[in-house]
């Protein structure tokens, strides 16, 4: 049986499905008094290189301003719970979006949370994958 072959026998939903996986938090559960764990999932590639190139200057060189705000951006648009798009969440925490709430809630953890963010949608980097393969 070829690769198509094969393709063709996948349930077409499970093209469709969002991957999701839950990770500690230290900041959350510092917040709640309780070990907190945030569920992420996987974001769609087009979304995921429109938010991360928000970080990069003209010349698409990392723009160290603003990597903070684009990882802000990539945890926002992959953390599932707590949803940060919640407007009762938004007023409270007297923030206009998502990314902000992402860094108003969980500050320096924002970086791990987008580089979780960005393995599970399949955006690892080469060496790893290639490490992954050979075992």
């Amino acid at each position: 049986m070829n690769l198509i072959e094969k393709l063709l026998a996948v349930d077409k939903k499970e093209f469709d499905k969002i991957e999701r996986k839950e990770i500690p938090s230290k900041q959350l559960s510092r917040l709640l008094g309780v070990n907190a764990k945030v569920t992420i999932q996987a974001v769609d590639g087009d979304l995921f290189g429109a938010l991360s190139a928000s970080g990069l200057d003209e010349s698409g060189e990392v723009d160290y301003g603003r990597a903070f705000s684009a990882n802000a951006k990539i945890a926002a648009a992959g953390i599932a719970d707590p949803n940060l798009k919640d407007d009762a969440l938004l007023k409270h925490l007297g923030v206009a979006t998502p990314a902000d709430a992402a860094k108003k809630i969980f500050k320096g953890e924002i970086n791990k949370i987008s580089t979780e963010v960005a393995k599970l949608s399949g955006f690892n980097d080469e060496e790893t994958t290639d490490k992954e393969i050979k075992n």
